[in-house]
């Protein structure tokens, strides 16, 4: 059985409303009932009603997170508070449906579109890295893969898209640091104007995050006790092999020592056979170099080795995009030439699809009613207002009173 012919001659477009349709799925109460987030009212609504315009290049934890700050900016200038949820919710789902359009541009050389474009909102996951502005970090480096594959630019217009596809990105958190690199080697090899400026702007999204995080002498979570590579290993698996092929009940039921070997097994098998592939080489080994690179970044703000294997939660933003990008090398895996590779891939493929799709729909949370209570916004008076995830609230201080 050979997937590739039929699914090849299909436009990759037609598969952008079938992805964006599965993402509202999993997640359906952040779009018919919006609500903020985390860091969404703590510090980007707040500060932006605080400061206004400059909460725009104001950092928060050593760096700029440039699309949430224009997000709240916009939205408190469109429309009335109790609209906010939904326009912050609303436009990072947009954005989300963006890296899919973004994938499925002729320009974009990888294969198998449509099993890639699946695959972020197929992969599994807590409530935390989708749809919502805070971490759109989550899903934003996936611009700057992309852009590793484009075809140079047919006019001024798609070279100015790039452009601020690359600074919009690349200051929407630090991982332009992590692609620069990636970035320099592509402009070297091809020596074109599209991949200099592509470089440039990488680099100068580098220089002011790398500046950022230096001023503010960010440390990374230290704990008195040893390094637990054994616990780095556990919890790695079960997030990025358990959870995703076996389950939930597999998370929760298997032991750490299972999970480690998972950890080593697999996506040291899939690493391996991107390196060393027969078969487009080239881009497996980008995305490898990638996934490796965002896993060890989020690995390096958190011991993680401390946390719990079966804990599914905590920290999820760290696992959620080397988790796409690691089936995105299972999905290169299905069109291998040797057919026991293909069918062991699909049959893995399969099995997590199964394991996983009565959870896929993620539950509802409270719903704390936000148009009823965020008044005291519109008054500009102090007031407690409670938002997503369960235990976060707006200590809001409310604004100077005009005379």
């Amino acid at each position: 059985m050979n997937l590739s012919p039929p699914i090849a001659t299909r436009s990759a477009w037609r598969w952008v409303p079938v992805a964006a349709a599965l993402l509202a799925l999993r997640k359906p109460w952040a779009l018919h009932t919006p609500q903020l987030w985390a860091e969404d009212g703590s510090i980007f609504l707040q500060q932006d009603d605080e400061i206004g315009s400059r909460a725009i290049i104001t950092p928060y934890n050593g760096y700029l997170h440039l699309l949430p700050r224009l997000i709240a900016w916009l939205a408190s200038r469109a429309a009335d508070v109790a609209w906010w949820p939904a326009i912050y919710n609303g436009l990072a789902f947009a954005i989300t449906v963006g890296v899919f359009a973004r994938l499925a541009s002729a320009r974009i050389a990888l294969p198998h579109k449509p099993w890639l474009m699946l695959a972020l909102p197929l992969t599994v996951s807590s409530a935390e890295p989708i749809i919502n502005v805070t971490n759109l970090q989550s899903v934003t480096p996936l611009f700057l893969l992309l852009q590793l594959f484009a075809a140079p630019a047919a006019n001024a217009g798609q070279r100015a898209g790039d452009l601020t596809l690359l600074v919009l990105a690349g200051l929407n958190g630090p991982f332009a640091i992590l692609f620069a690199p990636l970035f320099a080697w592509r402009a070297w090899r091809n020596r074109g104007a599209d991949s200099a400026l592509a470089c440039g702007a990488i680099a100068a999204c580098t220089t002011t995050q790398g500046l950022l995080l230096a001023r503010a002498g960010v440390a990374l979570h230290t704990a008195s006790e040893p390094l637990n590579p054994d616990g780095f290993l556990a919890v790695a698996g079960a997030r990025l092999v358990s959870w995703p092929l076996f389950g939930p009940a597999a998370v929760r039921g298997w032991p750490a020592s299972v999970h480690a070997v998972l950890a080593l097994a697999v996506v040291g098998a899939l690493v391996w056979r991107a390196v060393n592939a027969t078969h487009g080489r080239a881009w497996r080994t980008t995305v490898a170099i990638v996934f490796a690179l965002l896993l060890t970044a989020g690995l390096s703000r958190a011991r993680t080795d401390l946390w719990s294997a079966a804990d599914m939660a905590n920290g999820d933003r760290y696992f959620f995009l080397p988790r796409v990008l690691l089936l995105w090398l299972l999905v290169a895996e299905c069109f291998a030439p040797e057919r026991a590779v293909a069918w062991l891939a699909r049959g893995l493929g399969v099995l997590g699809l199964t394991l996983n799709a009565p959870h896929c729909m993620l539950p509802a949370p409270p719903d704390y009613r936000w148009a009823e209570h965020c008044d005291p916004i519109r008054r500009g008076v102090r007031a407690d207002i409670k938002t997503l995830p369960e235990g976060w609230w707006i200590e809001y201080q409310g604004r100077p009173q005009k005379k």
